[in-house]
């Protein structure tokens, strides 16, 4: 009887461990993550006037995060393009997110809120390639009107949309959540 327990005892401690090295074999399918940003520039080029380009800058938004270049010091009724650049500068060499965002314009969509409501407006001038009822606004790129003089902020939100993006900023989770000082003059 006791030969009879040795071979399933062991039979048993074969299968436990072959199944461990299958499990640990499996391919996980990847995550869809949202992107790492510590560095986000906004650049704005006064329409009329190409050569007066105004730039922003947040640093180190994955810690302490450093204000001291993010003001766009604007001018009153003027029009500008937008263009907005992300950065992962924890990687060697540092990560272009912006590509990334290119890439999956579909999962993406900028949100800009200015504080005043009546500081400036932003337009999305970009579209995804979601279909019907899509294309999707995404904010890479923007047009911004100034108003009268005034200061505030503006507020850019980047919403990480994979599979839920219906052009409004409520489905998902954001990737990037920050404030930029405005001074319009």
């Amino acid at each position: 009887m006791n030969y009879v327990k040795k071979p399933f005892l062991l039979f048993g401690l074969i299968a436990l461990l072959t199944g461990a090295c299958t499990k640990d074999e499996q391919n996980v399918a990847p995550t869809d993550d949202n992107e790492a940003i510590t560095t986000a520039t906004l650049t704005l080029t006064n329409k009329a006037t190409p050569t007066d380009i105004v730039t922003a800058t947040i640093e180190n938004l994955n810690t302490t995060a450093d204000f001291s270049k993010a003001t766009l010091n604007l001018k009153v009724n003027t029009t500008y393009t937008g263009l907005v650049t992300l950065l992962n500068k924890t990687k060697t060499p540092t990560l272009d997110a912006t590509q990334e965002i290119r890439e999956k314009l579909n999962e993406h969509l900028f949100v800009y809120t200015p504080t005043p409501a009546t500081l400036l407006t932003v337009t999305l001038t970009d579209r995804d390639t979601n279909p019907a009822p899509g294309p999707y606004p995404v904010g890479l790129t923007t047009e911004i009107k100034t108003g009268a003089a005034g200061s505030g902020k503006l507020k850019v939100v980047l919403r990480h949309q994979p599979t839920v993006k219906n052009g409004t900023a409520t489905p998902g989770s954001s990737d990037l959540d920050t404030d930029f000082t405005v001074v319009v003059k």
